[in-house]
This record gives C-alpha cells, sequence and structure tokens, in this order.
C-alpha cells in the first residue's frame, strides 16, 4: 500500500485503501500495522490534523481491530536510488560510487518541492518523501544558492527563479553591488527507512557582467572558482572538469556507505 510520510516524532507514514477500508500507519522502527473498517473521512481528518500522534491515541488507537505488516529491511547490498538529480548529478554519483561496487539506479519520482532556509532540512525531507515512493534506500541531492550581495537571495527559490528572471534581471538587482560573489551548497542526503545521513560542501564562484553560453538563467551567469567559463559554456562544451569528484560530497557519501555496509548496517 502507498503510504505517504507524515511529520511526526512517533509515526513515519499513513496510507488508506478505500475499496478494503484499510488504515495502514508506519511507526519509528520500520513498525506497520494495518486498522480494519476505518471510514475514509477518518483518513481525512488524520492527514490534516495538526499532531498525528493525538490524533491516532484519541481517534484510532484502541478503536479497531488491526495486524501487524512485516516489512522487510532492505539487503545491505541493495542498489540505491537516485532520485530527481540532474544527469550530471547522477554522472558525478556514479564516478563516485564505482570504486565501491555501489550499483546506482536513478528513479524520477513525484516529490513535492520544499523549501525552507536550511538546505539540510529541505533534503532530508526529499529523501524521506522519496524513500516512502521508491521502497528502497535513496540518495537526493538538492541546490541552494546564495548571492551574498543579496542576503542569501535565492536559497532553496533558484529552480523557481530561473523561470521568471532573465539575466538581464540579475545584473539589475546587482547593479549597485560591488560583491558579485555567489555559493552554492550541494546538499546529499540518505534515507533507507531507519535512518539518515547527510553530506554538503560549498562551491563558490562569480556572477559575470554578461550572459554567456545557452542553458538556464544561472548557468549564463556564473562562473565558479578555478573555471574560466559559465556554467553554460562548460556544459555545452562537454566539458567535466567541474565540479572535481574527488574530496567532493559525492565521495564522501559513497566512502561512508562502502562503511556501514562493510559493518552490515
Amino acid at each position: 500500500m502507498k503510504r505517504l510520510p507524515v511529520e511526526s516524532s512517533d509515526i513515519v507514514s499513513v496510507g488508506y485503501d478505500p475499496t478494503a477500508r484499510i488504515l495502514e500507519v508506519e511507526f519509528q522502527g520500520n513498525r506497520i500495522y494495518q486498522y480494519r473498517d476505518v471510514d475514509a473521512d477518518l483518513y481525512a481528518q488524520f492527514l490534516k490534523t495538526d499532531s498525528f500522534g493525538t490524533f491516532f491515541f484519541a481517534h484510532i488507537n484502541g478503536r479497531y481491530r488491526y495486524d501487524k505488516v512485516a516489512d522487510p529491511i532492505a539487503p545491505a547490498n541493495q542498489t540505491l536510488a537516485f532520485v530527481s538529480g540532474s544527469a550530471a548529478d547522477l554522472h558525478n554519483l556514479q564516478v563516485a560510487c564505482e570504486p565501491y561496487d555501489i550499483e546506482i539506479e536513478s528513479l524520477e519520482l513525484p516529490i513535492d518541492e520544499i523549501q525552507s532556509d536550511a538546505p539540510d532540512d529541505i533534503a532530508i525531507k526529499k529523501a524521506k518523501q522519496a524513500y516512502h515512493l521508491a521502497r528502497q534506500p535513496v540518495v537526493v541531492d538538492t541546490s541552494y544558492w546564495n548571492i551574498i550581495a543579496l542576503h542569501g537571495f535565492p536559497g532553496a527559490y533558484m529552480s523557481g527563479v530561473v523561470n521568471w528572471l532573465q539575466p538581464a534581471d540579475f545584473f539589475a538587482l546587482l547593479q549597485d553591488k560591488t560583491d558579485r560573489s555567489i555559493c552554492l551548497t550541494k546538499t546529499l542526503a540518505y534515507y533507507d527507512g531507519k535512518r539518515h545521513k547527510v553530506f554538503q560542501q560549498d562551491y563558490w564562484g562569480t556572477i559575470t557582467a554578461e550572459p554567456y553560453g545557452q542553458g538556464n538563467t544561472i548557468e549564463q551567469i556564473v562562473i565558479m572558482a578555478g573555471q574560466d567559463k559559465t556554467l553554460a559554456e562548460l556544459r555545452e562544451a562537454g566539458d567535466a572538469t567541474w565540479p572535481v569528484v574527488q574530496d567532493s560530497a559525492w565521495q564522501e557519501f559513497a566512502k561512508w556507505l562502502r562503511l556501514q555496509r562493510r559493518l552490515g548496517r
């Protein structure tokens, strides 16, 4: 049964089968229970509650017959799902994981766009959503852009901003600014149903005075440190020199996952 992840200290996800009138609740520790003869209206109220734990104990616990459901834990060497990442990010993850015999499967899943001022919070929530859809260990990545002179704008909103603003709009915002530095925070988040782990790295760059290359808005106006071309120009040329996978968040993640698997965790 498909379940939706929820924000609760006790409950991980909930799902409902309207035909069988079964409510399925996953608790922390991979404990899953199915409650019989539950009305759809109650499930709808459950999803809208401010406190899932309080609602459960007030309206569900002790009121319905239930069965415990076995939820097998994935084997340690199971293929890792990389969810909703770009082709370039998938390539970087594969390069980092290949020396450690970690197989990567790319999945496209309908994950909600989460907005927050904390990159790690965004990544963890996306990873938990992805896990409950994929039902296997997952890793997701997020990009968080910080234009220093604009006090962190656009942050996690870049995916929307690049559809609204053109290069000229960014230049107008910076016309009276001397600091044209920008920081890209790349965050990887792993989740396997029991634990999460976050890996993060900052990449610095400079915003140009004119757009170069073809691509989305930010790619046309940013030159990363150590490069002499915009991200758009590098992509057009098929230049894979940036970012460097060695000593990156991708490599740190691959080393950590290999160790966990060797320890049987």
